[in-house]
């Protein structure tokens, strides 16, 4: 049995900020590289790990998107299994499912809708088991029952690493957290870092855990910048009973970032954060009286500094006075 793994496409018709050429066009390549993978190695079927669309509002994912989305997935030439990511819904709620865009490509055939589906292939049985983004999962909720699979693929849309921690103001959880579900193979989305190919003994189960990346370079983060976009590829074997997976990353092929992203905005962008950030921090060290934002929003406005770094400033200012106020 053969599957390609994906994730955090990122779609859009829209560029993003700081981003040369065109945006969309760099996507669908990418997917369709991904089809071609697909085909030359002959998988059985194709994993999508959440967030196929960037933009969470279906009012600006016009239809043309998804009618070339639609047309390229069934290109494919085998099933391409997918779980939904924060940005495929709207205030992170399945509430408006249906008036969303990835819902018309599950309509459409082009994409399957997973949750828990048993697939046999070369004498293999594996059982898929989808969980979408939650903003806390319970991993104690999502332990697996019995079954005869010969293995069982969790696909997560979860900030996840080898020794988890926090990410932003987010918690990352560990493989050790993920492997309480008792599957065997876990396919993870939502972390767009790559964290490669971890394989990890578990209580005497061997664990694998794909974990690469985003396919999108959409933000003009740091890592963004020098980061290859990768997919996951996954053979499972058995023979006399015994079951054996092999898992490893392929590259695909991407425009240099000099190409791709507008750096020297990027720099001036970074050094304008820093310099505000830098200077709200030594305003909070120096005064911590509610009333001190009343005082140091006046001191500001007569300094004359640069708007975007006004307006950087401002924000942690707001920031702060929510703290201070306990909000």
């Amino acid at each position: 049995m053969k599957f390609i793994t994906f994730t955090d496409v990122h779609v859009s018709s829209i560029n993003p900020q700081s981003r040369l050429g065109s945006y969309l066009d760099d996507i669908l390549e990418k997917l369709d590289q991904i089809g071609r993978a697909g085909r030359k190695l002959g998988v059985d079927f194709y994993v999508l790990a959440g967030d196929l669309f960037n933009l969470k509002y279906p009012m600006r994912n016009p239809h043309s998107l998804n009618t070339v989305l639609i047309d390229l997935f069934k290109s494919y030439g085998a099933p391409v299994y997918a779980t939904e990511g924060n940005h495929d819904l709207r205030n992170d709620s399945y509430k408006t499912f249906d008036e969303q865009p990835l819902s018309v490509l599950y309509a459409s055939g082009a994409l399957t809708q997973l949750r828990d589906k048993t697939v046999e292939s070369g004498g293999v049985k594996v059982r898929l088991r989808a969980f979408p983004f939650q903003e806390e999962p319970d991993f104690k909720s999502m332990v697996r029952s019995k079954d005869n699979a010969d293995l069982s693929i969790a696909v997560m849309h979860v900030y996840a690493s080898p020794n988890g921690g926090m990410y932003h103001l987010s918690k990352m959880f560990s493989y050790t957290d993920l492997a309480e579900t008792g599957d065997d193979l876990y396919v993870l989305g939502h972390l767009h870092l790559d964290q490669g190919i971890v394989t990890m003994d578990h209580h005497g189960r061997n664990l694998a855990f794909v974990n690469v990346g985003a396919v999108s370079r959409g933000s003009l983060v740091d890592d963004n910048v020098t980061r290859q976009p990768k997919i996951g590829y996954v053979e499972i074997s058995k023979v006399a009973r015994v079951v054996t997976k092999k898992v490893q990353a392929i590259r695909l092929t991407v425009k240099p970032s000099s190409e791709v992203f507008d750096l020297v905005s990027k720099e001036k962008e970074r050094k304008r954060a820093e310099e505000a950030e830098s200077f709200v921090e030594k305003l909070r060290s120096e005064d911590k009286g509610e009333d001190s934002i009343v005082r140091i929003d006046t001191e500001l406005s007569s300094m004359g500094l640069d708007k975007a770094i006004l307006d950087c400033v401002n924000h942690y200012l707001t920031e702060t006075d929510m703290v201070l106020r306990g909000a």
